[in-house]
């Protein structure tokens, strides 16, 4: 349903990534450009610090110019995809509360382009980034992240599972509320509800177990890398700095992927309801 709307504005849609990207890039080269300011002042050379100040400056620019073109952006993209839907499901014959629901569920689709590409995009660079910067730093670190890739894909597998069933039921609600609200009586406007609530409640549930999960693999590393970083030479402490920023940026970045899981779980059965009517 999105990919003919993507394509009219993919110039303003280009413009708008290319902001995020350029930020999140600068801003990801921060802590190289901090240990590089922190052992020049160690060693009296106090220029080094330009090279943090650039990095700050640069990544303040992109990111404010990214946030201002974002609402301009996403909320054109949205009007049009929006009235397009409506017309074509009224022509369609379809009910006019169906209608509602639909058009509101269809705000998933800019809130995946607005927020969720931007993140899987950012988690991308911050992990590329990341391991590049500690496999420089400290190749054994490096190697003790990639391997905590493996045991993440089978936790958001099955994420990704689940998340599909729960987010049908959901929607399956979702599209039915108009109707219920519409007709009143209590009972069912109280059932509707708490039906509502009880999906919400699983996949909340699930997404906290993938990350409980997640997390305890985390502390492996963590406790890999400080091990490590006791052993290493300490004269150097902007390299130390480093490459712990980059072990907690590598884990936040994985942090993201539940929330994507889920979110793109959504889209997927969103796209079975919209793509019958649209």
């Amino acid at each position: 349903m999105i990919y003919p709307f993507v394509v009219r504005h993919r110039w303003r849609l280009a413009a708008a990534y290319a902001l995020a990207i350029g930020g999140c890039i600068a801003g990801q080269l921060y802590p190289l450009a901090t240990a590089v300011a922190i052992n020049g002042v160690l060693r009296k050379d106090y220029l080094a610090i330009g090279w943090l100040v650039a990095c700050h400056g640069l990544a303040l620019v992109l990111e404010v110019s990214a946030k201002m073109l974002d609402t301009r952006v996403f909320t054109r993209l949205y009007a049009d995809m929006a009235s397009n839907f409506v017309q074509r499901a009224h022509a369609d014959g379809i009910e006019p509360s169906t209608i509602a629901a639909r058009s509101a569920l269809s705000r998933e689709y800019i809130t995946f382009l607005e927020r969720d590409i931007p993140a899987l995009m950012f988690a991308i660079i911050g992990l590329v980034i990341s391991l590049s910067a500690l496999f420089w730093l400290d190749t054994a670190i490096g190697a003790a992240c990639l391997v905590l890739i493996f045991p993440l894909v089978l936790i958001n597998r099955w994420l990704a599972r689940r998340s599909l069933r729960l987010n049908r039921g959901l929607n399956d609600r979702l599209e039915r509320e108009i109707e219920v609200l519409r007709r009143g009586r209590a009972s069912a406007v109280q059932r509707h509800f708490r039906a509502l609530s009880g999906w919400r409640v699983r996949l909340s549930d699930s997404e906290a177990k993938a990350f409980g999960a997640m997390e305890i693999t985390v502390v492996l590393l963590f406790v890999v890398a400080l091990a490590r970083l006791a052993q290493g030479d300490t004269s150097r402490a902007g390299d130390i700095y480093a490459t712990f920023s980059y072990v907690w940026r590598y884990v936040t970045s994985l942090d993201q992927v539940p929330l994507l899981v889920q979110q793109l779980s959504k889209l997927k059965d969103l796209n079975k309801r919209l793509g019958t009517s649209v």
